[in-house]
């Protein structure tokens, strides 16, 4: 029982390092494309390079977080794995003060099904580790 609490918080503690990391490391490069005073800077492509670069750090981070959670957790189901997911989604609220925009709710099904590719993912090696011993 608490084996599997503690690796929902770990796959949700994995999931919010690895988008802080991603995305400091698109800030930066972000930052480095913005010209001086004097030069105009195209707004635009780097709003959408930003969404799309954002959308792929998302997805990443909450496969690994979900893979993480399967892989720690005593079940080989998706129900731990969808937790973690649920749980970021419920941060990603939080932290948009629960702004209920249709590009907010497109955020929470995509890290929901990242969430659930993970976690399948997780369960396939799992199966194939238990297999082999």
């Amino acid at each position: 029982m608490i084996r599997n609490f503690l690796s929902v918080v770990s796959g949700v503690l994995t999931a919010s390092l690895l988008f802080g990391i991603g995305g400091l490391i698109l800030l930066l490069t972000q930052l480095n494309k913005i010209k001086g005073h004097g030069e105009e800077t195209d707004a635009e492509s780097i709003a959408s390079s930003f969404t799309l670069f954002s959308i792929l750090i998302i997805v990443i981070a909450m496969i690994t977080g979900a893979f993480v959670t399967v892989m720690i957790s005593t079940r080989k189901d998706l129900a731990h794995g969808l937790i973690a997911g649920l749980v970021c989604c419920l941060l990603f609220a939080y932290i948009t003060e629960f702004d209920m925009t249709t590009d907010t709710i497109v955020l929470y099904l995509i890290i929901m099904l990242a969430a659930a590719t993970g976690s399948f993912i997780g369960i396939r090696t799992k199966k194939k580790k238990q297999l082999q011993s």
